[in-house]
């Protein structure tokens, strides 16, 4: 009987420790309940693809965050950015140099503050994101980029462990 209970004892520890780490509560702050996302401002020479980046970020927000979208004057919290840098590259060609692999690298820097305090939740960071694909297709490969960086910059709003 006490060895039944020192091992039921033993495995009980070991499965607890295997779960040091692990906290239940959210990976968000409680404390912010809305959020504004500024149209983020493009330093590229290519017009538009601040458009994309915006959406992609306000799109993973949606997907990913207990946060709602409100107007700026009523938000807990307000987005902003800057494209810094966007950068297309043909990976690999054909021998006719039909493009069979791009690579698109987008930089960007984002702010996430308390519209009421005026305090930074997030201060000022840049994310840096790659992506290939074996498509011509520009719009595909905005797509792909953006979606990349938004997962960076989201993943970067959640609190520390």
């Amino acid at each position: 009987m006490r060895k039944r209970r020192a091992i039921v004892l033993c495995l009980t520890v070991c499965c607890l420790a295997g779960c040091l780490g692990y906290a239940p509560e959210p990976l968000f702050r409680s404390d912010i309940k809305t959020i504004y996302v500024e149209a983020f401002d493009n330093r590229t020479f290519r017009r538009g693809l601040e458009v994309a980046l915006t959406r992609a970020i306000a799109d993973e927000i949606r997907l990913r965050t207990p946060f709602a979208f409100a107007p700026k004057e009523r938000a807990d919290s307000i987005l902003s950015g800057e494209l810094l840098d966007f950068e297309e590259s043909s990976y690999v060609k054909s021998e006719d140099d039909r493009v069979l692999l791009n690579r698109v690298t987008a930089r960007v820097r984002f702010r996430w503050r308390d519209r009421l305090t005026g305090r930074d939740i997030v201060p000022e960071q840049t994310v840096e994101e790659s992506a290939r694909i074996a498509e011509t297709l520009e719009d595909s490969l905005f797509d792909l980029v953006f979606q990349e960086t938004a997962q960076r910059v989201v993943e970067r709003m959640q609190k520390s462990w």
